[in-house]
């Protein structure tokens, strides 16, 4: 587990919020959906509704130019009636690293993912135990009271008719059985019975009274067509072993796609954090310039529809702020719960148990990991040779082709005849007690054998053809499916080189663009304290600039998710990160 790298700062400072007040006169008027900035407390004013026409409120945190009523009350009553009602922020300073970290520690598809590892490592286990020796033993025992007429069995009768025949029998057994990886099954064991007849003795139809019968033997059936051999017995071995191997290509694959998606995630994160920081900073220059034109305007130097001009310039960007705040909210939330940052909590009980805020709404996350410019490997023979040795999606096909082509060769026997060695071995030992049945036995004089061939065929193969033929038709359409997915690596790998390229020339132009778009506003902006430029001109150039800006900012989060393509692309990203996918849960 991770030792939370958060800690809780003052609400004044760093709490985020989004007011939208619903006012039964006024829904929806701007007087009922003022937003504060989310950096500084709001700047405590007189109460009191602005005028008709008023110009939005400035900055918070920024005083109203004088002789200007304050346009910040509703907001501050706002404000404090959210504050009485929102937990303290958590801020989490997190790295890159940490974020992965806590993605493949904590989330959910890669636990589903380990346990059906630990599925198929049983499989493999139930496969190989078909060959497993069994061990059988008992005791039987008989008591028998035949009617008999029988010379044969009593003797000579003293008087004629039916005679009871009185016998007793006690049979012991022990054997192993079982199938070799060849396909022999064989039984190996040893039985002793012992018979007593007092009625045959009496009669002297036997000398021996009781009779101890004791006999070791062994029987074997070796298919030699059909059925036989080592890679026809072993086929379900074979297929679980792929499986096992599958399920840990798998595994591998929610590891890859998590910390891709957890990456991804986190420069949206740093993105718009970053797209944040420029829409406030832009509010502040265009609340500053409004500020300035109105000034201008009081003294006579600029028109009332230069402050118009100025006044959509503001409320343009308090609408570029409501955006990039609600981009980041929402990339907070996606972030936190590929991490699974909740843990076993779920989020329905903990709506259900009456919280009325989001449960990410009180996190700040503050991306420490800062972007690097820095381009991969990109070397195209490279890159594809480390993308058809690593890609999982390529194993698993590999794998599956192999498992199919084994089913077709349990098929292609399938076809053959029946033709099997048979044969037995046993040696005997009859003695009147235990003792002396056992040196009979080892005496060795007393044995007998068998041996032989059993041939069988089916009158119709129209079953095993369609198996074959099925199992042959599967192969073909995963061969297909592989030289697709050798088309789509070739082409991925291809096209993550081209966008990094491209990406990285669209970051150096943006960067230069911004550059001369700043220079460019200012010099516009001192043509028109001169009164050579009107403030429409300004604000065009100050849209572009913010445009540009959110382009550039936009160019270097493409660029590290494009690196991140590339790796994914490549077969490397885990190895990029050092990180080694153990199956199983434990």
């Amino acid at each position: 587990m991770w030792d939370r790298p958060c800690r809780r700062l003052p609400i004044f400072h760093t709490i985020v919020i989004a007011v939208l007040a619903l006012d039964p006169i006024g829904w929806g008027s701007p007087q009922a959906a003022q937003e504060p900035e989310k950096a500084a407390p709001p700047a405590q004013t007189p109460a009191g509704q602005p005028p008709a026409g008023q110009a939005p409120a400035p900055p918070v945190g920024q005083q109203p130019a004088a002789g200007q009523p304050s346009p910040a009350a509703p907001q501050t009553v706002q404000v404090s009636r959210l504050r009485e009602r929102r937990a303290k922020p958590v801020e989490i300073r997190l790295s890159l690293e940490d974020a992965v970290r806590m993605g493949l520690e904590n989330n959910l598809d890669i636990r589903v993912s380990r346990l059906d590892d630990d599925i198929r490592e049983r499989e493999l286990i139930i496969a190989k135990a078909t060959f497993d020796p069994f061990f059988n033993m008992g005791v039987i025992y008989a008591k028998n009271r035949d009617p008999s007429v029988s010379f044969l069995d009593l003797g000579n009768l003293s008087t004629p008719g039916v005679r009871v025949n009185p016998s007793a029998s006690t049979n012991y057994f022990g054997n192993v059985s079982g199938t070799s990886p060849i396909g022999t099954t064989y039984q190996a064991g040893i039985g002793q019975v012992i018979i007593d007849r007092p009625g045959a003795a009496a009669g002297g139809i036997t000398r021996l009274n009781p009779i101890v019968s004791t006999e070791i033997s062994l029987t074997a059936r070796q298919p030699l067509l059909r059925g036989g051999w080592y890679g026809v017995n072993t086929a379900g071995v074979r297929i679980a072993e792929n499986n096992r191997s599958l399920s840990k290509e798998l595994l591998e694959l929610t590891a890859i796609n998590t910390v891709r998606a957890i990456e991804q995630a986190y420069w949206e994160v740093a993105f718009a954090t970053k797209n944040v920081e420029a829409k406030m900073k832009a509010l502040q220059v265009t609340s500053d310039n409004l500020d300035n034109v109105r000034k201008k305007k009081d003294v006579g130097t600029l028109a009332a529809i230069d402050v118009t001009t100025a006044e959509s310039q503001v409320a343009l960007r308090r609408v570029d702020l409501e955006e990039a705040d609600l981009l980041l909210e929402n990339t907070r939330d996606r972030l936190l719960e590929l991490i699974n940052y909740m843990k076993q909590n779920s989020l329905k009980a903990l709506w259900e148990s009456g919280s009325i805020l989001g449960p990410f709404d009180n996190v700040q996350i503050v991306c420490t990991t800062p972007p690097s410019l820095e381009p991969p490997d990109l070397d195209r023979n490279r890159a594809l040779l480390a993308a058809f040795e690593q890609r999982s999606e390529y194993k698993q096909l590999e794998l599956n082709v192999d498992s199919q082509q084994i089913r077709i060769d349990v098929a292609k026997n399938g076809l053959l005849p029946n033709l099997d060695l048979v044969g037995s071995w046993s040696q005997l030992g009859l003695e009147q007690d235990v003792t002396s049945s056992f040196g009979e036995l080892e005496s060795g004089k007393y044995y007998s054998w068998t041996a032989g061939v059993e041939f069988s065929v089916p009158l119709s193969l129209r079953g095993p053809r369609s198996i074959y033929r099925n199992a042959r038709d599967e192969l073909r359409k995963l061969q297909v499916s592989k030289a697709d997915l050798e088309n789509i690596i070739v082409l991925e790998v291809d096209q993550a080189i081209r966008t990094i390229l491209s990406l990285a020339r669209k970051v150096r132009d943006l960067d230069e663009r911004v550059r001369l778009q700043q220079e460019l506003l200012r010099a516009e902006r001192l043509k028109l304290d001169v009164g050579k430029s009107i403030a429409y001109a300004v604000s065009v150039i100050e849209n572009d600039l913010v445009d540009n800006v959110t382009q550039a900012l936009r160019a270097k989060a493409d660029y590290q998710t494009a690196k991140v393509e590339f790796l994914r692309a490549t077969g490397e990203l885990l190895d990029h990160h050092r990180i080694e996918v153990v199956g199983g849960s434990r």
